[in-house]
């Protein structure tokens, strides 16, 4: 079964409280909004996206058109340039180990944030959720 998979991840402000959320249609439809607690941007879409591609596994897929808006996470999982911070490689090896579950494959496009607009409200969910989490905790 073939899915499309729309995913964002938030930070408001950037290394702030944060959101990942994720959209999927094809022979399933799934929506996935999960709060990070403090995280960056990157960070946050690098979890949109391992999050979704297990979601679509686990419901059966086996081959993923996924598009985000992220250039620096679309740029890392396209190859056109490198991950080198330790906590964003393990999170490269964590989508890559999901990618592994897919036989047809994982393909990965990049599109405007016009074009991702329920994942990326889903991902704002997730972060103002951290954000009243971080907020109920007592200092």
């Amino acid at each position: 079964m073939r899915v499309y998979i729309w995913c964002d991840g938030a930070a408001m402000p950037n290394g702030g409280p944060a959101g990942a959320g994720y959209v999927v249609v094809g022979g399933v439809h799934l929506l996935g909004s999960e709060a990070l607690g403090h995280a960056t941007n990157n960070v946050a879409e690098y979890t949109a996206v391992r999050n979704a591609l297990r979601a679509a596994a686990d419901a059966g897929a086996t081959s993923a058109h996924v598009r985000m808006d992220s250039p620096v996470v679309f740029g890392h999982l396209s190859g056109a340039s490198r991950a080198r911070a330790e906590h964003l490689i393990q999170l490269k090896e964590e989508v890559e180990a999901q990618k592994a579950r897919y036989p047809g494959g994982v393909r990965f496009a990049r599109i405007s944030r016009a074009q991702n607009g329920v994942a990326d409200e889903l991902a704002k969910n997730g972060a103002r959720a951290s954000k009243a989490l971080s907020a109920d905790r007592p200092r």
